[in-house]
């Protein structure tokens, strides 16, 4: 990624930070053509102290977070035993349809789905959405692939989560954009160096784009 375009990205957050302290916050979309989105998550992560990231996993992600103090959130326990990052997060195994029943309103700054909420039904993502805007303090930040992306019953950790990798709804702009998010389009995020792409769509498919998305609370 070069320098110019990291600066339009890191001046476009600042931009939407000044007007949400102004009173106006309108929704934008951009897009950019690298795959370096954790740069602009931890922008968006850099004046939070407590970040919950819903569907840790192992916690990989959620080990590169800025934040001095992590929390994880998985329903299958099984990643968060084998997690690799011993106790630099709190680690806990339960369901995310029922977040508001082990945190308070405003309790977390940032709130955090990564490459998760396209595992849930779109009824119960809706849900899911709703539950994480109370509990953030200042924005929930989420990435997913644009559209509907296949994903097989795997578990690449071989732990036991076949389930829950199961893709089972898929997300346009337009879904976040009636929510207030505002959206970086990543385009051709998703190619045959994906693992989970190439065994469902094969190497000649075209890429597929993915979503990050982000909302002041």
């Amino acid at each position: 990624m070069s320098d110019g375009t990291l600066n339009e990205i890191l001046n476009m957050i600042v931009k939407k930070r000044k007007l949400r302290m102004e009173g106006c916050q309108p929704v934008t979309v951009n897009t950019v053509k690298h795959k370096d989105f954790l740069v602009t998550i931890n922008e968006l992560l850099s004046d939070s102290n407590t970040v919950l990231d819903v569907g840790c996993g192992v916690g990989e992600t959620l080990g590169k977070f800025c934040c001095p103090i992590k929390v994880g959130v998985d329903a299958h326990r099984p990643y968060l035993e084998n997690t690799k990052l011993g106790e630099t997060f709190l680690k806990i195994n339960f369901r995310a349809e029922g977040l508001r029943e082990l945190f308070l309103p405003k309790s977390i700054d940032s709130v955090t789905l990564i490459d998760v909420i396209e595992h849930f039904e779109k009824e119960v993502a809706w849900d899911v959405l709703c539950q994480v805007e109370e509990i953030a303090a200042k924005r929930v930040i989420i990435f997913t692939p644009r559209g509907f992306f296949r994903q097989l019953d795997v578990d690449h950790y071989n732990l036991g989560g076949e389930s829950f990798q199961r893709h089972r709804s898929g997300w346009e702009v337009e879904d976040f954009q009636k929510l207030g998010y505002n959206i970086l389009i990543f385009s051709k995020f998703h190619d045959h160096s994906n693992k989970a792409f190439l065994e469902v769509y094969g190497k000649n498919a075209e890429p597929v784009d993915a979503l990050l998305a982000w909302k002041d609370c």
